[in-house]
């Protein structure tokens, strides 16, 4: 199963409700008469690590220390998890995304370019996480446009809006295919 570590806004609270549920759920399961597999300790906490990394990136950003979230956000990366825990490429994607986050936020298109790059050279399947890095990668996109208009340039900046419009369908069309192969239609 994968669990969500890091979501803004409503997606974040759900995610963390998830991990929560899981967690409770997988005691309450242990304690029945049925032999459920407890979940491995050491991949709850490698989770729960990440998770207060992520948190330490959220306060350091509210307080306007985005450097110091910048480097929260990177120890994500270095979170060892079990062998074999199919978790880790979704975290790992994930602060990657985050990354880009604020270092978008920042100003730093190529640095926030960067993160996505390595996180979308990582990822070795579709998911809502390797998707994510795409829609950011066409907001970084939108941002070099914005940016290019500003100084006049409207090749350069059409170009660039172009560009973005391709990432987002790209992230558009991976999240539908992540919604297909678990049976939800597009037709609802």
């Amino acid at each position: 199963m994968t669990v969500a570590v890091r979501l803004r806004g409503v997606g974040r609270a759900r995610a963390l409700a998830a991990l929560g549920v899981l967690a409770a759920g997988a005691l309450a399961m242990g304690c029945s008469s049925e032999a459920v597999p407890m979940p491995d300790p050491s991949l709850l906490s490698a989770l729960g690590t990440a998770q207060a990394l992520q948190h330490r990136a959220d306060e350091l950003e509210d307080m306007g220390e985005v450097d110091r979230a910048v480097v929260e956000a990177r120890r994500v990366l270095d979170v060892p998890f079990p062998a074999g825990a199919a978790e880790r490429e979704d975290v790992r994607l994930d602060a990657h995304g985050r990354i880009a986050e604020l270092e978008l936020a920042r100003g730093g298109l190529e640095a926030a370019d960067a993160a996505l790059e390595a996180g979308l050279s990582e990822g070795t399947r579709d998911s809502y996480f390797h998707a994510r890095l795409g829609g950011g990668r066409g907001r970084v996109l939108r941002a070099r446009a914005a940016a290019l208009r500003a100084t006049g340039d409207e090749v350069g900046a059409r170009a660039a809006s172009e560009a973005a419009l391709v990432a987002l369908e790209e992230s558009i069309a991976e999240n539908q295919r992540v919604l297909a192969s678990m049976g939800v239609r597009a037709d609802g």
